[in-house]
């Protein structure tokens, strides 16, 4: 199963809306791109190493390197981290998860982001710059 699987059961749950399903959702929409993140890390020879965590090594580095397209990732990576924190650990109300309106921007980021990472993983000398960039920042 590849990381982007997880964005069809994002879907799937907001076809039967209700809170506990955009919550759900939006943290399907995160692992997909994370676990996507992770799988294209691995292609451009920056395999997550043992007993690192993968939620860390994903997001630094796609956060750190100075190419913009890597960085739009990262980004996408921090605001559906700080969303799916919301969805797990504030479960008092249901604030931003009352509507479909913030999971369906989150199913939307998690897409957008990993086409990003597959426009780059398309593209070699897109690709070729956006390791360098990795390496510069994690040398």
């Amino acid at each position: 199963m590849d990381g982007r699987a997880f964005l069809h059961s994002s879907r799937i749950l907001l076809n039967s809306p209700s809170e506990e399903n955009r919550r759900s959702a939006v943290g399907r929409a995160y692992y997909a791109l994370l676990h996507e993140g992770r799988v294209k890390l691995d292609l451009w020879g920056f395999p997550l190493p043992p007993r690192e965590n993968i939620h860390t090594f994903v997001r630094l580095r796609f956060t750190f390197p100075t190419h913009p397209d890597l960085k739009w990732v990262g980004d996408a990576l921090e605001e559906l981290g700080l969303l799916r924190n919301q969805t797990d650990y504030r479960l008092s109300t249901p604030g931003r998860f009352a509507s479909d309106r913030d999971a369906l921007w989150a199913v939307q980021l998690s897409q957008d982001a990993i086409d990003i990472l597959d426009t780059i993983d398309a593209d070699a000398a897109r690709r070729t710059a956006a390791v360098a960039a990795i390496r510069a920042a994690w040398p």
